[in-house]
């Protein structure tokens, strides 16, 4: 009796990281992730390659929430705009950044959430749904390093794009 497998290809996923202007939507910063993992860690090596002096707040979703990220973006002089999860507990433990943003959060979300405009986060969906607009949200690519190189060049049509639209409008 012999027996017949069928072969299965593992999914391969990878992840695009960004750094948005929420008043352009120019993209400053890229990183292409092929590992599954949390997306909090790379925070800080996207954000340490923008200028400190540009930013005056920076907004995150859950997924980037970790006290290290919350600190290094105070000691930046920006505001962590970082909402943080339900079960995060006050306690900074070395990161007083995160111990304030929790107490703040905490003490009212809505209010936290209008004090901050925490809303304009929801601006960089908006480029990540253009790119998959205009770009689709498919990679064509089989191999790991062509597919991490299309994504890139994703980025940089989208920002051409958007700096012919800024340049049209006479921004």
């Amino acid at each position: 009796m012999s027996m017949r497998f069928k072969k299965t290809l593992k999914r391969r996923f990878h992840a695009l990281h960004n750094v948005v202007d929420t008043d352009t939507f120019l993209i400053h910063r890229s990183r292409v992730t092929a590992r599954p993992g949390g997306d909090a860690k790379h925070m800080i090596a996207l954000v340490r390659r923008v200028g400190s002096s540009q930013l005056e707040a920076v907004y995150g979703d859950k997924a980037y929430i970790s006290k290290r990220n919350v600190q290094f973006i105070a000691d930046l002089g920006a505001y962590p705009a970082i909402e943080p999860k339900k079960n995060a507990r006050t306690l900074s433990r070395g990161y007083p950044a995160y111990g304030q943003l929790t107490r703040e959060y905490k003490s009212g979300p809505e209010e936290w959430k209008q004090a901050h405009d925490y809303g304009k986060r929801s601006l960089v969906e908006t480029v990540f749904g253009m790119m998959k607009v205009r770009f689709t949200g498919s990679l064509s690519s089989r191999r790991n390093r062509q597919r991490r190189r299309e994504l890139l060049i994703k980025v940089v049509l989208h920002n051409i794009q958007r700096l012919n639209y800024l340049e049209c409008a006479g921004r």
